[in-house]
């Protein structure tokens, strides 16, 4: 791109755009894929509590913590065996239909190597031939020199972060599972320890990796807007918005509960 007459900080950030136009169609089938789950999962959890509510004349109520519905029950037993049905019926349709969570989930993570040999070539370049400086802006103006104030390395961080908490805050999860306490953990180490790295590196490669956390930010709110979600075939969810950006501070998490 830099052959191109764009110069060097340009040729970085449209290199990372571009990538994340060309790896944007795996987020997208992994929204289809993750909508189709929750609609299928909500689908037979209800029916099936319906025909158990039916047989038991038992009424259907939200759970104490207004994310699914259970029987107006406290036979545990019951609750129990109907909470079984649901699990198997649902699993055994998920599987069949290619909805299964680990699927979903590569699809999202199966970009990442895009993204570190990607990185890998734009250092391949700098070290290719010699080049005595390759001119920023702003106050990194030497793309081949660590940025001093480690604003770069930071921001990266930053946007790290923000993307883990604006999930959480959208997608509400159990904090208490161990798996997730897991993936929070090693999210944050790995997060930490690359902002370290980047700390030495030429300012070129945090650069890239900010605007990898930025464009993959902006990229997530944009699926949750109806407009975008109905262009792509994405089914609806409770947790779409038209201000998908303004309510990463101004919604209030019960309006998706």
């Amino acid at each position: 791109m830099h052959e191109l007459g764009i110069p060097w900080t340009g040729a970085i950030v449209t290199a990372g755009l571009a990538l994340r136009l060309l790896t944007s169609p795996t987020q997208i089938m992994a929204e289809r894929l993750f909508a189709k789950r929750l609609h299928a999962s909500n689908f037979f959890r209800y029916e099936i509590l319906k025909r158990i509510g039916a047989e038991h004349r038992l009424d259907i109520v939200p759970s104490s913590d207004k994310t699914k519905f259970v029987l107006s029950s406290d036979d545990k037993s019951l609750l129990s065996e109907s909470e079984r049905m649901v699990s198997d019926y649902t699993l055994r349709y998920l599987k069949q239909n290619g909805l299964q969570a680990s699927r979903i989930q590569n699809l999202k993570m199966c970009t990442i190597p895009v993204w570190i040999f990607s990185s890998f070539a734009i250092r391949n370049i700098i070290t290719s031939e010699f080049h005595p400086c390759l001119p920023g802006i702003l106050w990194f103006n030497n793309l081949l020199l660590p940025d001093e104030y480690f604003v770069l390395p930071i921001a990266v961080g930053v946007f790290g972060f923000f993307n883990l908490w604006s999930q959480r805050r959208i997608y509400p999860v159990n904090m208490d599972t161990f798996r997730t306490r897991c993936y929070d953990f090693l999210l944050v180490f790995f997060t930490l320890f690359a902002v370290r790295i980047m700390m030495d590196m030429p300012s070129c490669i945090p650069l890239y990796w900010l605007t990898v956390s930025a464009t993959g930010m902006v990229q997530n709110h944009l699926l949750r807007h109806p407009t975008v979600k109905k262009f792509f075939g994405i089914q609806k969810l409770p947790t779409d918005s038209v201000t998908p950006f303004r309510d990463l501070f101004f919604m209030r998490r019960s309006k998706f509960t």
